[in-house]
């Protein structure tokens, strides 16, 4: 019997993947930070201190059009399959019959770890049937719920037990989730060194409530003192601008955030300084995975890839039952003290539950339009870091692409690839390996859909369609990455066809 096309095309991908990069399948760590802005850390133009994720720029690549699906838990599901979130979930869960990425790669041997935030349990965090060990991982550490207390976790789990126990007065979840991750990697070289290892490192920062340690605290007070949101967002700018990591010509769009004068500065610094210090930690907790990798002598055929799980969230005030849940049902600190939600107490202690608001939000996104829940870029658009020394040639590393349009439904498809695997057809990213390693270059042309909610869009380069609530908008990305020019106006017959081929994108999800 002749052997299908199909097949003979994956042997000969396959094969010519594993040529291209070796015969030694690489480690993937994939760290996800959740809710940070696009211009929040240090080699993407923000002036919160990052070192080691500027490390692993300086050494890797940068890409400035990578995209998510514009909220957590949907995140999440694409991620983890490879797949528009709308065909894998349930509520805000995984289907029980998923397939992820961690049961995958376990074909190719890899052990799988997961750190940190989970999310896709549909909250049923009693139910051990939704626990990430039911869908690919060996181990889990971390927190079931989408939010909680960085000081006293609802729903934290060491496998499919609860590690309530393990909170206590020095307690804080950033540390937490980080030290899990790093003895990970260490107990893996001790205990399963011939086999290569997949950690997905999903941390909770720097997403609501504002909850950091006061020498963090203190350290960005200091700086943010007397400087205004317009005042970052255009340092910001000018310096995305001369990093390269904004398209040449990109515009600064008008600012959403209100006048620093009308408000209390005090209370707004110290929001930004929390947040600020939230990202920081989670920065050095990133640092220990690093020498974690260097200590054991994994970090040359390691894969780490960092991104965000959308944009910065515009959160005004975190409604009364919403945080009473994601509290476990009682607003009680640990050592029993009320707990003053969205109230006008500086954050930071735990006896707080603030968020930052749509004014640092705005900063966040710079230069891009709109927040977290949107499908304009201060929604979608991510931050990308890849570092992999035995897979990027030397005369790339610490270069910034501004070319390649991807997507997080790449990457489960490009993990296969790189594992020997072949990727099952069900899955909507492609591989984008051979981009990572220099055997390709330029764009990969397809084309890219987004929903959430009243928000939705197409995106077929250079051309966006915006559907948000009842308008219709269309941008030339290329020309005009921060969305404020809308040619809809002037290009009718293209953004009617772009509409109908989303709506028919949207048809195929609901069978």
């Amino acid at each position: 019997m002749p052997i299908p096309a199909k097949t003979l095309y994956l042997w000969f991908t396959l094969g010519f993947v594993l040529h291209s990069f070796g015969n030694d399948k690489p480690n993937i760590i994939v760290i996800l930070a959740d809710d940070l802005g696009y211009s929040d850390i240090g080699c993407f133009g923000g002036e919160i201190e990052t070192p080691n994720l500027d490390r692993l720029a300086k050494n890797g690549l940068r890409y400035t059009n990578f995209y998510n699906t514009s909220k957590c838990w949907t995140t999440r599901a694409s991620l983890l399959t490879g797949e528009y979130w709308q065909k894998v979930t349930v509520g805000n869960g995984l289907k029980p019959e998923t397939t992820t990425i961690a049961d995958r790669l376990k074909h190719a041997d890899y052990r799988t770890y997961l750190s940190g935030k989970w999310h896709l349990d549909q909250n049923r965090h009693d139910d051990p049937s939704r626990n990430p060990l039911e869908f690919g991982f060996d181990t889990y550490f971390g927190n079931l719920h989408g939010a909680v207390s960085y000081f006293n976790p609802y729903s934290l789990m060491r496998g499919k037990a609860s590690a309530s126990d393990e909170i206590g007065e020095e307690f804080y979840l950033t540390d937490a989730i980080s030290d899990d991750a790093q003895e990970n990697i260490r107990n893996h070289v001790r205990e399963h060194s011939e086999s290569p290892f997949f950690l997905y490192l999903a941390y909770t920062a720097p997403h609501w409530p504002l909850h950091a340690l006061p020498v963090d605290i203190a350290k960005y007070e200091a700086y943010y003192k007397g400087k205004s949101f317009d005042e970052i967002r255009r340092s910001r700018f000018e310096k995305m601008n001369s990093i390269g990591v904004l398209p040449q010509g990109t515009s600064f769009s008008e600012p959403i955030h209100r006048a620093w004068s009308d408000l209390n500065q005090s209370l707004n610094t110290r929001r930004m300084a929390v947040y600020a210090a939230m990202v920081d930690c989670m920065d050095r907790g990133i640092g220990q995975v690093i020498k974690a990798l260097e200590d054991t002598g994994q970090l040359e055929n390691t894969l780490i890839c960092f991104m965000t799980d959308n944009g910065a969230d515009s959160t005004k005030s975190i409604a009364h039952n919403n945080a009473v849940g994601c509290l476990g049902g009682e607003a009680i600190t640990l050592d029993g003290r009320p707990i003053s939600i969205s109230g006008h107490e500086f954050p930071g202690d735990e006896a707080t539950f603030q968020s930052y608001g749509p004014d640092w939000a705005n900063v966040s996104n710079t230069p891009y339009r709109y927040f977290k829940l949107t499908s304009y870029e201060g929604g979608i658009r991510s931050p990308f870091i890849l570092h992999w020394p035995a897979g990027v040639e030397a005369s790339r590393r610490g270069t910034v692409d501004q070319e390649m349009i991807s997507h997080l439904i790449d990457l489960s498809p490009s993990f296969l690839r790189l594992a020997g695997e072949p990727v099952p057809e069900s899955m909507d990213g492609i591989s984008v390996a051979q981009y990572w390693n220099g055997t390709k270059t330029g764009n990969p042309q397809r084309t890219l859909f987004n929903a959430f909610g009243r928000s939705s869009t197409m995106l077929e380069h250079p051309w966006k369609l915006v559907n948000h609530h009842a308008n219709s908008h269309l941008f030339n990305i290329e020309s005009d990455a921060s969305e404020t020019n809308d040619l809809a106006a002037f290009h009718q017959e293209r953004l009617e066809a772009m509409k109908r081929k989303l709506a028919a994108w949207k048809s195929t999800l609901e069978k």
